[in-house]
């Protein structure tokens, strides 16, 4: 079986006390018995994260598809510069806001400046116009940020919840499914 992950991405690239902000929603979720407060092994990769807990069943769609059983089943806080991409869903289109052009099939190396923390701008390697990467149209969506919460192994979650946790956020979110 492959993983999978949902993750929720503030639409900020450099997003303001993006620490305190991360425990704030930390405390949030763990207050409303949606994870489980104490760090364990049940995320992908080296750091530990956050387990599901009990009413994570009133913020997805199909709540009897939680994970309980699974060992990666929990929240990881990214508080680091990231590209959420969609792995193996890949990348269809990256549309300029400017030239209105599909860049998806370009050399990406206009991702390098965002990347490297030197701008929050992407140039299009077309009309060369530097624009905020927020401005971008990416299909599926992909999300840019020092900010991210990721999901594994959760089925989808509600509107209502991505609706909160934007507001949480105080700003709009993308929404970034990852399949591995």
């Amino acid at each position: 079986m492959s993983d999978y992950s949902i993750s929720i991405i503030p639409k900020k690239s450099s997003y303001p006390n993006r620490k305190e902000k991360a425990t704030e929603i930390l405390e949030w979720l763990v207050h409303k018995n949606i994870i489980n407060s104490d760090p364990s092994d049940c995320t992908l990769g080296s750091k530990f994260g956050y387990a599901i807990s009990e009413e994570a069943k009133r913020i997805t769609c199909f709540p009897n598809e939680l994970p309980f059983s699974l060992i990666t089943n929990g929240l990881d806080i990214i508080t680091e510069r990231q590209v959420f991409d969609t792995c193996q869903y890949g990348l269809d289109e990256c549309i300029c806001p400017n030239c209105k052009e599909n860049i998806a099939s370009e050399d990406w190396s206009f991702f390098n400046d965002w990347h490297e923390q030197k701008s929050n701008n992407l140039t299009c390697p077309l009309c060369n116009i530097a624009t905020d990467i927020h401005q971008f149209t990416f299909s599926p969506e992909w999300g840019f940020s020092d900010l991210g919460f990721t999901f594994w192994n959760w089925p989808d979650l509600t509107d209502d919840f991505i609706e909160e946790f934007s507001h949480k956020l105080g700003c709009d979110v993308s929404i970034v499914y990852t399949y591995i």
